[in-house]
């Protein structure tokens, strides 16, 4: 999709995050297919038969999608052996009953391990606002958490995501999505102009 990362900060700062995010993250193959539509339409509605969506409400987000990382903390880390594959589901049903199971245990929260308490808080304080779900910490105690999970274990043993780890993120809708993902844009653009602003010589001798 991007020759190199070179190609990547050029099309972020010539299109808006909203742009960019139809444009690299809703229409095309995704980088991991290799140009593969087919398979691409195949690999999704599998996933989506097991974990009753359409197959038109999967994206894949992230390396796995356009070659390089857009979390804003990973500096554009490339896709490589060990990348896990993104992907963002867009469920207005899958979202609602999943808040609400969080809020149905919300007095059992102290009796969690750790590691789902912490991303409970993270849903509370951040995610929930922007309407999303992350479900790898969570989903062993989602009402659909056993089905989604198989699902996603079978997907690991198929090309190209074989021995990879795919980890779902539900959106109440598309917009929820594009706003989400266009946010991280903003962020890495303003990067950008940071360096740029950033003086050159600081007078430190190596």
């Amino acid at each position: 999709m991007f020759a190199d990362v070179a190609a990547l900060h050029q099309a972020m700062l010539e299109k808006n995050p909203t742009e960019f995010v139809s444009h690299f993250l809703f229409e095309p193959t995704p980088f991991v297919f290799a140009n593969n539509f087919e398979q691409w339409i195949s690999w999704k509605s599998e996933l989506a038969a097991g974990i009753d969506v359409d197959p038109r409400d999967i994206v894949l987000t992230g390396s796995a999608a356009i070659g390089f990382s857009l979390n804003p903390y990973k500096r554009f880390k490339a896709y490589d052996a060990k990348s896990d594959i993104d992907c963002g589901v867009v469920s207005p049903h899958h979202f609602d009953v999943a808040w609400r199971q969080l809020r149905k245990m919300r007095p059992q929260w102290l009796s969690l391990p750790r590691a789902s308490r912490e991303a409970i808080n993270i849903h509370r304080e951040n995610y929930i606002f922007a309407g999303t779900i992350a479900t790898e910490r969570i989903l062993p105690i989602l009402p659909f958490g056993r089905r989604w999970k198989a699902a996603l274990e079978k997907m690991s043993t198929r090309d190209p995501t074989l021995n990879r780890d795919v980890k779902l993120r539900i959106y109440k809708d598309y917009d929820a999505l594009r706003q989400y993902h266009a946010h991280n844009i903003s962020k890495l653009r303003n990067t950008f102009f940071l360096e740029e602003d950033a003086p050159t010589d600081l007078g430190i001798e190596n």
